[in-house]
């Protein structure tokens, strides 16, 4: 009864009002009842997962009880972490825009959603995620291209970037490596400086094939 009126509670929130301050306090309370759910999940709990919590990521203000929800989310895919491509998809369909505050918070979610991502199982999302994550290092928004820069401290996420380097390396080889030596700011060029290294030990042979990929790219044109 208790998870049936804070399930109408936010759905309310994700399809009507968008704004509802009780909604970190009922997150709050749904992580200690998240946390005595038995494994497997029961069926229902996995759709409430979908429905309800995936969900919570588009509402405009999901910044006021993001950290509950990153908590939830967490004791979520520690129960099974079979969820966690469901919601690495639902982070990308809902990515923000135009709201950097919020940006960085996906941001912050993100390596921690990815510490639970079967690698086999990412190959779909690589094209997309690695795009996103392109296009945040490279824009205007200083704090979003810091904490994107920040996932290569996830030694998951290196593992994924390796796993995957013939996409990866096609996708990030190029932007670091321009950003490394005209980006404005001191300090986020000497972090692309780091970068750069990192990719051109993990496979200096791809790091070379990729640059040489788009300079032919840009002759092309």
């Amino acid at each position: 009864m208790i998870r049936k009126a804070m399930t109408d509670c936010f759905h309310v929130l994700i399809h009507e009002i968008h704004k509802f301050n009780g909604a970190s306090e009922l997150l709050d309370i749904l992580a200690s009842i998240i946390s005595g759910f038995a494994v497997p999940l029961r069926e229902e709990h996995v759709v409430f997962f979908k429905n309800i919590i995936i969900s919570l990521h588009k509402v405009q203000t999901s910044n006021l009880y993001f950290d509950n929800l990153i908590r939830c989310s967490m004791l979520f895919l520690t129960k099974d972490s079979s969820l966690a491509i469901p919601l690495l998809e639902g982070i990308l369909k809902f990515w923000p825009f135009a709201n950097f505050f919020k940006e960085t918070l996906f941001l912050q979610e993100l390596p921690e959603v990815l510490e639970f991502c079967d690698v086999e199982k990412l190959k779909p999302l690589i094209p997309k995620l690695f795009k996103r994550i392109a296009k945040c290092i490279s824009g205007s928004h200083l704090q979003v291209a810091d904490r994107a820069m920040c996932l290569f401290e996830s030694e998951s996420f290196i593992q994924i970037i390796k796993h995957y380097k013939q996409m990866t390396f096609n996708m990030l080889v190029p932007v670091i490596a321009k950003l490394a030596d005209s980006h404005w700011h001191k300090m986020l060029q000497e972090s692309l400086t780091a970068l750069k290294e990192i990719l051109h030990k993990i496979d200096p042979i791809a790091y070379d094939t990729a640059l040489e990929n788009t300079e032919v790219k840009k002759f092309d044109k």
